[in-house]
């Protein structure tokens, strides 16, 4: 059996606000803009691409960044109710021996990218 690839593709954050989520746990209601979006994906690969796991430190390398776009094209239906939106940032990745194995077990199942940002609140007319 020739070795696996350890390759996954995910949606890293979703563009604008995602109409199932109503307030989060903080009471507030956070999404960037599809420009914000495609800055922070930029910035994510011009800072070096670090994947850690479950955002805890000294966990950096547990992934290779092979891709790392923001979606153009039409919907498109992953399954399981997942659908890629045109601004959607998507990242590739080879998974290290141990991250693969968590993945394969069903214990990582996506992308959390981490940061700062800064709250603005609309104002009201």
């Amino acid at each position: 059996m020739p070795d696996e690839q350890r390759y996954v593709l995910g949606v890293a954050y979703q563009a604008g606000p995602a109409p199932e989520i109503k307030r989060g746990a903080d009471g507030g209601r956070d999404y960037f803009s599809k420009e914000e979006l495609e800055k922070a994906a930029w910035g994510f690969l011009q800072k070096g691409a670090q994947v850690g796991l479950f955002h805890a430190d000294d966990t950096e390398g547990a992934a290779q960044i092979v891709e790392s776009y923001i979606y153009r094209g039409p919907d498109w239906a992953l399954g399981n109710g997942v659908v890629v939106k045109s601004g959607d940032w998507l990242v590739g990745a080879i998974l290290d021996e141990h991250a693969w194995q968590l993945y394969k077990s069903g214990r990582v199942n996506g992308w959390s990218p981490q940061g700062s940002a800064r709250r603005i609140t609309p104002r009201s007319s």
